[in-house]
């Protein structure tokens, strides 16, 4: 089997890597713009990776959809404040790039594994957020923090209609709040352009205070990683026919926690096993002082995760502590703060 992924230096693209490449039956073909999450995958003989830019390497990529069986494009900014800062580039990459994948997918018939997100469910007011039943409620024009939402839910729909016109077979997931090994750079946290669990972590690692927007009163549902990707492996290995015009929420219900919440189990979680001790503080701002005025907040955001039980005869098995410690400590080590 030969797999084409496009952003393979990214947090789900490298561990997605790894794994694949533990089959000797598959062949990795990667393209992303830096390779430096890719250390284990190189040497590997079935994995052929190129330094592009899915904007330009336009003949490349499409003659690596020619000749693999599926194509996973991961390329995607989903960091919150670059919705607000540079919509335009949040549009330009996760909307217009991908849909010439889709097309050029579409074009030669091929199997689609395609990354939506949580945040496609937007403000819906139910408890929990079903694939096929919940409706994607987004906020007004001016909060231009949807624009990540709306371009992620418009290449769904598509997509599916590719799928419903034959021209190529497709399944969706929805990954929520997935965190873990490499999830952004202390880099990317430093300058708030990192998601919130690598945030709080350089904060803690530098003993600054940790921002809690609102109060921290928002409530995610944290997945580990290794959940995640397992839930890939088992979409990959099987039949296309059988999961086409499917989605998938992968997260794990059971770690929805407050962001305050998380903050006090971080803090909690880092004294234990870094070098020093935490000795920041918790503050709060305002939405609006944190993000600016084209931000706003989802409360929620919970999956229903039947389907992929069903279907794929998947669950997540990492609980919330586990998942933090886990990724706590392969910062730190990361970062030769271990103790």
């Amino acid at each position: 089997m030969k797999i084409l992924i496009l952003g393979a230096n990214g947090f789900i693209g490298n561990a997605l890597c790894k794994k694949l490449l533990e089959n000797e039956n598959i062949e990795v073909y990667a393209l992303d713009l830096s390779n430096d999450k890719l250390d284990h995958s190189f040497g590997n003989s079935r994995f052929h990776f190129v330094e592009g830019d899915i904007n330009i390497n336009h003949e490349w990529i499409e003659y690596h959809i020619r000749k693999c069986d599926i194509i996973i494009p991961l390329v995607a900014i989903a960091t919150p404040n670059v919705y607000v800062t540079d919509p335009l580039r949040v549009f330009q990459l996760d909307f217009e790039a991908n849909l010439e994948i889709v097309k050029m997918v579409a074009k030669y018939h091929k199997r689609l594994i395609f990354p939506s997100t949580s945040e496609t469910y937007g403000m819906c007011e139910d408890a929990v957020f079903n694939e096929y039943t919940s409706n994607l409620v987004l906020g007004p024009i001016n909060k231009c923090r949807w624009i990540y939402s709306a371009s992620k839910q418009l290449l769904d729909r598509v997509i599916f209609a590719y799928a419903e016109k034959n021209d190529l077979t497709c399944t969706i997931f929805r990954p929520f709040n997935w965190i873990g090994p490499r999830l952004d750079s202390m880099k990317e946290a430093q300058l708030g352009n990192g998601r919130v669990v690598t945030i709080f972590l350089y904060n803690l690692i530098n003993g600054k205070d940790i921002v809690l927007v609102d109060g921290g009163h928002q409530r995610r549902s944290f997945t580990y990683l290794d959940d995640g990707i397992d839930a890939l492996i088992k979409i990959i290995k099987h039949d296309n026919q059988m999961l086409n015009k499917k989605i998938f929420n992968i997260g794990n219900p059971n770690n929805d926690i407050s962001i305050k919440e998380l903050a006090h189990l971080m803090i909690k979680t880092y004294n234990e096993f870094s070098n020093d001790i935490y000795r920041g503080k918790i503050v709060t701002k305002s939405q609006n002082d944190f993000y600016g005025d084209g931000y706003e907040d989802i409360p929620i955001r919970v999956p229903d995760i039947q389907e992929a039980k069903k279907k794929l005869n998947w669950e997540p098995k990492y609980d919330i502590s586990q998942s933090i410690k886990k990724t706590i400590t392969s910062y730190l080590k990361d970062e030769g703060y271990l103790k």
